[in-house]
């Protein structure tokens, strides 16, 4: 079995199987759009196309830890880290996920 074949079996296994207590709805592998702010720091940062397990009914997502590590790598440049935040202009900012996630490995 390739590398490939085996991180996508492991990232099924651990979907979610079902979504909140108070939606029927199981989650499927799809993408999703979130936009990040945070308190002290002028920068709105959105970030699309991010991997993630939504559900169909009431379109939560779920984001696994590496994803979500490497939205904190993304996020880093405008929030900070901590308690400090970068002093940068009020900006808007807009990411796709696996275009910066392959440059960062690619760095």
């Amino acid at each position: 079995m390739e590398d490939s074949e085996k991180d996508q079996r492991q990232e099924e296994e651990t979907m979610r199987k079902r979504c909140t207590d108070n939606c029927p709805g199981i989650p499927e592998r799809g993408l999703t759009t979130q936009t990040f702010e945070r308190s002290g720091s002028p920068v709105r940062v959105t970030i699309r196309q991010i991997p993630a397990a939504v559900c169909p009914v009431c379109h939560e997502a779920y984001i696994d830890r590496e994803t979500g590590r490497q939205i904190d790598l993304l996020l880093e440049p405008f929030h900070g880290k901590h308690k400090q935040v970068p002093p940068l202009p009020p900006a808007e900012v807009a990411i796709d996920f696996q275009e910066a996630v392959a440059a960062l490995k690619a760095a």
